[in-house]
């Protein structure tokens, strides 16, 4: 997402810094920015974020522009320290925050520091409303943008696009000998995520699992990697368990450039997301795009992404128990035999599966470009339509 807008900003000729988080200072000079390494593991650390505030009063700087959570960066008095260097300087901030569960007001001092609040969604800016306890405190949405790249594709590119071979050492293929994974009649499911708690990729192979019980040829691929240091699963030995066996069943791919992905979609009978919230979902809004049948649950971003879709997805019952992961936030599963019974009766129904594609209304779905020259105009760095 910051690759997207820092890359039209730079196109429209702003010169950015980014102090990139999670970044050490490797492929620096692969961007059209300057990349100041933010750290790893200890990026929000006190001495992290002193490093950042020492780059900002020294700088000839006009605008900060934070993308991150409230709460990582609510900590170690930051707030105050960083509201009194952009006086001192006169810099403007603004901190685009994603909201995927209702928040506490204790997280949000962030919000409150920046000279202007941006959310990716009005679910988002009523928590956080709600949280602070004033409903008409200034927050501004811009949602998500959506790459170009992702169009559906005509029939017999879409046909090129199942055909995905996996080599695998499995039964009686031999090794490195590819292995044709889809079937022409397979309903062959996607889920683009991460491997982590909130994703919750589990419940995706135990859909699996139960649709096939049912009779369903339902094959799945999970762009993610197999292991997690997030609190995922390992998903080949999940797997295992539930009795899907790798490269018949199901397989996981690694990280692939945009115009993969734009095949994946389109191969896709039907994009799955098993996750227990979401700050947006662009897996979702690029699957819609490539007029992919979707199955989500209803709820954060994606109840209000869901609604404008004209065509609606299939929308996946939620267990009443909560989970609570290491956020602390208190969450729901997807439930299993609701999701599987949903998915079983779209299938009949005709609503995926053998070539059918959905029609959504796109008009919600906006390009990056639209996205960035937003956050200008917040920033006051783009005039808008009054001041032009």
């Amino acid at each position: 997402m910051a690759k997207n807008v820092l890359t039209h900003w730079h196109h429209l000729g702003i010169v950015a810094e980014c102090w990139g988080i999670h970044f050490d200072g490797w492929f620096y000079d692969q961007v059209p920015f300057r990349m100041l390494p933010g750290g790893s593991g200890d990026w929000n650390s006190p001495r992290r974020l002193t490093q950042f505030l020492n780059v900002l009063d020294q700088g000839d700087y006009t605008h900060v522009w934070m993308l991150n959570d409230p709460d990582a960066l609510s900590g170690h008095g930051f707030p105050a320290k960083l509201r009194e260097v952009c006086a001192k300087r006169n810099v403007r901030t603004m901190l685009y925050f994603p909201v995927d569960a209702p928040l506490e007001r204790e997280w949000l001092g962030m919000v409150e520091a920046v000279t202007v609040p941006v959310t990716f969604t009005q679910y988002g800016r009523a928590q956080t409303q709600s949280a602070l306890g004033r409903s008409l405190f200034p927050i501004g949405v811009v949602p998500h943008g959506v790459d170009e790249v992702f169009k559906p594709l005509g029939v017999e590119d879409r046909k090129l696009a199942r055909q995905i071979e996996l080599q695998v050492q499995s039964g009686k293929a031999e090794i490195g000998k590819p292995i044709q994974f889809v079937e022409p009649d397979d309903l062959l499911l996607l889920n683009v995520n991460k491997n982590e708690w909130r994703k919750d990729p589990l419940r995706s192979l135990e859909i699996l699992a139960g649709l096939r019980a049912l009779g369903v040829p339902a094959k799945l691929i999970l762009r993610m990697d197999p292991t997690s240091a997030m609190g995922g699963v390992q998903l080949d030995l999940a797997a295992k368990q539930l009795g899907l066996t790798y490269g018949k069943e199901w397989c996981h791919i690694g990280p692939v450039p945009d115009e993969g992905l734009l095949a994946l979609y389109n191969a896709a009978d039907l994009y799955l997301t098993t996750s227990l919230g979401e700050g947006w979902g662009l897996g979702v809004t690029e699957a819609m795009a490539c007029h992919c049948p979707v199955a989500m649950a209803k709820h954060t971003s994606l109840e209000e992404i869901g609604k404008a879709d004209a065509g609606g997805p299939i929308w996946l019952p939620m267990e009443p128990g909560a989970v609570c992961g290491a956020d602390t936030r208190i969450r729901h599963r997807v439930d299993l035999e609701g999701a599987v019974q949903a998915i079983h009766h779209a299938w009949e129904q005709g609503q995926c599966g053998n070539g059918v594609r959905c029609h959504p209304a796109l008009g919600h779905l906006k390009r990056w470009d639209w996205v960035a020259e937003e956050l200008l105009k917040l920033m006051g760095i783009l005039p808008t339509k009054a001041e032009s």
